[in-house]
C-alpha cells in the first residue's frame, strides 16, 4: 500500500480509499462500480452503457436539474464512464462541497430514479449514429468482434441499436439490481480530506446499497489469423490490428509498456517515425495496450489511403519483425523505460490521477504499489523481456485485422504484405 492511503470496507461491502494531500484545494472523488459491457448477456447488450446515462436523470433526492446546477455551482463537470468491465463517475470539488458532492454520487449510484428512460435511450441511440460515422473509432468495435469472437468482451461497450432500442424499464432495474451491490462498488478520494471523514459521509451517501457477492466471468477466449473489411465510401482506409495480450496482474505488464512505447507509443517510436515521419504515409499511426481481468490486447491502428495501404502494413510489419528478433536501436530501450517513469511521476502531481489509480485498482483487485516500486519494476526491463513480448503478442499471422474503406481487393492484397514481412524495416 502506498504511503498516506487508507482503504475502509464498509458493513455492505463497499471499500472507501483516500489519499491525503493536505498541499492542494480541491478534492477528487470517484465511485466504480464491477459492471460493464463484458458482464451483459447479448439479447441486454448496451444495458450497462444506457443505465450509466440514467444515472444523470435524478435520484430519489435530487432531480436531474439540481445535479446539474450543483455540479455547475461547483465549478466541476460531473463525467462518467462505462468500459467492458466498470463503471464509473468522477469529479474534482473544492473541500467546501465535498459533502453534498458525495450525497449526489452515492444517491445516483445507489438510488437512480429510471426517469425518462425514453429521452435518454434517443441520446444513446444518437451516440451510436455518431460512432458509426467515425470510422476511424468504429473499425476498432469491428476488431473486437473478431479477437472475441460471439463473447460479450469482444461486442461494442454502448451496444447496438437493436438491443439498445428494446432495452425496458424493467431490464435496467434488474442490471441495477444484480451489479450494483456493496461488494461491487468502490468510493475513492484523494485531497485535503481527512479518511474518517470521507468513510462517514459515503457511509450516509451510499445508503441503500445491500451487500452481494461478485460473479464470475467467463474466461475470454481470443481468435487468431482472422480479418473483417467493411466497405464505405471514404477518402482512407482504416486499419485496427489486435491480438491476445495479457491481464492486469501479469508481472510482463511492464515490459509489455516497454513494448508499447517503443512500437508506437509516442513521437520517437517505430510506427510514427518509419510510416509518417520518414514517408509520409499516414497521419495517424499508433500501437496500444489494453488490459483485462485475465486477459488483454494489443494491437495499432493507423488510417491512410488506398495506394498506400501496402507499404504502410509492410513497414509495420517489418518494426514488428525486428523487435521480436531482438534487433534494438541504440539506447531505445532506455529512451522508452525513462518515458514511463516521467509520465508516471507527472502523472501522480494530479490529485485526480492518484483518485483515479486508487479506485481502478480496487474495483479490479489489483496490488497498489508504491510510485518507486513501479518505476523500479518498468528499471527491471530487458531487451530480452520486450523481444520475447513481441515475438509471442505480436506474430503477424496470429493477429486480427479490421479495415473500413473504399476498396476490399486493396486491403486483402495489403494484407499480404503485413502477414510477410520481407526482411527488417529500412
Amino acid at each position: 500500500m502506498r504511503p498516506g492511503v487508507e482503504v475502509t470496507e464498509l458493513a455492505s461491502g463497499l471499500r472507501v480509499a483516500s489519499e491525503l494531500r493536505p498541499d492542494v484545494h480541491g478534492v477528487a472523488l470517484g465511485a466504480w462500480v464491477r459492471v460493464g459491457s463484458r458482464d451483459e448477456a447479448a439479447p441486454v447488450a448496451g444495458v450497462s452503457h444506457l443505465l450509466e446515462h440514467l444515472l444523470f436523470r435524478g435520484t430519489d433526492r435530487h432531480d436531474a436539474m439540481a445535479i446539474a446546477e450543483a455540479f455547475d455551482r461547483f465549478g466541476s463537470d460531473l463525467q462518467a464512464a462505462t468500459s467492458r468491465e466498470e463503471t464509473d463517475l468522477h469529479a474534482r470539488v473544492l473541500s467546501e462541497h465535498v459533502p453534498l458532492a458525495l450525497d449526489i454520487m452515492g444517491s445516483m449510484v445507489a438510488r437512480p430514479g429510471f426517469h425518462d428512460v425514453e429521452a435518454e435511450r434517443e441520446v444513446v441511440l444518437e451516440e451510436l449514429a455518431l460512432y458509426d460515422d467515425t470510422p476511424d473509432d468504429l473499425v476498432h468495435d469491428v476488431l473486437g468482434e473478431l479477437l472475441f469472437p460471439e463473447q460479450a468482451i469482444g461486442r461494442p461497450i454502448a451496444g447496438r441499436a437493436g438491443t439498445v432500442g428494446a432495452l425496458d424499464e424493467d431490464a435496467l432495474r434488474a442490471h441495477h439490481a444484480r451489479h450494483y451491490a456493496g461488494d461491487q462498488v468502490v468510493v475513492a478520494a484523494a485531497g485535503p480530506l481527512e479518511h474518517d471523514r470521507l468513510v462517514a459521509l459515503v457511509e450516509a451517501a451510499f445508503d441503500g446499497l445491500a451487500p452481494g457477492a461478485a460473479r464470475e466471468r467467463p474466461p475470454a477466449v481470443a481468435a487468431t489469423g482472422s480479418r473483417a473489411f467493411v466497405a464505405r465510401d471514404l477518402e482512407q482506409t482504416h486499419i485496427a490490428i489486435g491480438g491476445r495480450g495479457i491481464g492486469r496482474t501479469d508481472e510482463r505488464r511492464f515490459a509489455l509498456a516497454v513494448l508499447d512505447q517503443i512500437l508506437g507509443g509516442g513521437a520517437s517510436s517505430r510506427l510514427w517515425q518509419e510510416i509518417r515521419e520518414q514517408r509520409g504515409l499516414v497521419y495517424s499511426v499508433y500501437s496500444y495496450v489494453t488490459y483485462y481481468q485475465e486477459t488483454g490486447q494489443v494491437g495499432l491502428a493507423l488510417g491512410t489511403r488506398t495506394e498506400n495501404l501496402a507499404e504502410a502494413l509492410g513497414v509495420a510489419a517489418a518494426e514488428i519483425h525486428d523487435l521480436a528478433d531482438g534487433r534494438f536501436r541504440d539506447g531505445e530501450v532506455e529512451r522508452a523505460r525513462d518515458n514511463l517513469k516521467a509520465r508516471l511521476l507527472l502523472t501522480m502531481d494530479s490529485t485526480v490521477a492518484r483518485m483515479g489509480r486508487l479506485g481502478r485498482h480496487l474495483v479490479s483487485d489489483v496490488p497498489l504499489m508504491e510510485d518507486d516500486e513501479v518505476a523500479r519494476r518498468i528499471d527491471a526491463v530487458t531487451e530480452a523481456d520486450v523481444r520475447d513480448l513481441a515475438a509471442e503478442l505480436f506474430a503477424p499471422d496470429a493477429l486480427c485485422v479490421a479495415g473500413i474503406g473504399p476498396d476490399e481487393a486493396a486491403f486483402e492484397a495489403a494484407l499480404g504484405a503485413f502477414r510477410e514481412p520481407v526482411g527488417g524495416a529500412a
